[in-house]
């Protein structure tokens, strides 16, 4: 009998760092770069030749690679404006401002029936310019957002945590208090019956420790509002307590002992499902860069 993948059967993730798809891949390499010597045919009807081929195949491709870089990260602001906070307004959930261009957050708003401020910037891939930010002063719920696009060869856990750890990191060094990390993931994320993205989401302690404050406690369900209407305007689904939620909600633990911040990451839907993490030496805990 196969023994079941939790993160595959369970949440609904697709795994792209099977044997099998890195197999596939270094055969596509492995044609592309011979090409011009096993299939000279396919040049008989082009204008160039095998040898032009095989002569500018190392430009082509970095031309090209330089091409998917830029489209995937110019766009990962405008995706998450349409397919979440155009449709949130537009239902009276919040109302926000795209501060792009003039603050060094991306969006801050208000939801409309707590009151609550908030401030969201969103990253691409590994999140490497997080460093960067500002945080309005009187932000209540600060959100940090990865829209992931890239097809590497990851599982499902690494490339959560690749990003988590990165934003923990940064609350730390900025002393900022991220509420919430939203992994988006079109390429390996769960998806609906409807075929909507389902997000992840980590939800930190409402204050990171310190040595004064050394346990802070993690937030209830009925606590993390914003996210209940994440989901909402995302899946279509209201209710947070329903299991397809619960299975993209990550409870992530952080505490102050004995100079080391000491984590803990599981799943809201099967308490039995962690993602790996390791504690930080708080006081090397250094600048991001």
């Amino acid at each position: 009998m196969v023994e079941k993948d939790p993160w595959t059967d369970t949440l609904g993730f697709t795994d792209l760092g099977t044997a099998d798809r890195k197999k596939t891949l270094e055969e596509v390499k492995r044609l592309i770069e011979n090409l011009g010597d096993t299939h000279p045919e396919v040049f008989d009807d082009e204008a160039i030749t095998p040898q032009d081929y095989s002569r500018e195949l190392r430009d082509a491709v970095f031309s090209l690679g330089g091409m998917y870089r830029q489209g995937h990260g110019a766009d990962n602001e405008d995706v998450v404006r349409d397919v979440f906070l155009e449709s949130a307004e537009e239902q009276g959930l919040l109302t926000y401002v795209d501060q792009r261009g003039s603050e060094r957050i991306d969006f801050k708003g208000r939801l409309d029936d707590t009151g609550e401020s908030f401030a969201m910037d969103v990253k691409g891939g590994e999140g490497q310019s997080i460093g960067h930010l500002l945080v309005p002063s009187n932000t209540d719920v600060l959100m940090l957002w990865s829209e992931r696009n890239a097809r590497n060869t990851k599982s499902p856990s690494s490339r959560l945590n690749e990003v988590i750890n990165r934003a923990v990191r940064w609350g730390f060094n900025q002393s900022q208090d991220p509420s919430y990390m939203v992994i988006r993931d079109p390429p390996a994320g769960a998806v609906t019956n409807e075929g909507s993205v389902i997000p992840d989401v980590v939800v930190f302690p409402k204050h990171f420790p310190t040595p004064g404050n050394p346990d802070p406690q993690l937030p209830v369900l009925d606590d993390i509002h914003f996210v209940e209407i994440l989901f909402d305007v995302l899946t279509g689904i209201n209710d947070i307590e329903d299991d397809r939620i619960l299975k993209h909600i990550w409870w992530h633990d952080l505490n102050f002992s004995d100079g080391r911040i000491n984590k803990r990451i599981w799943n809201a839907f099967d308490e039995s499902i962690e993602l790996p993490t390791h504690s930080i030496d708080f006081s090397r805990i250094s600048d991001v860069v």
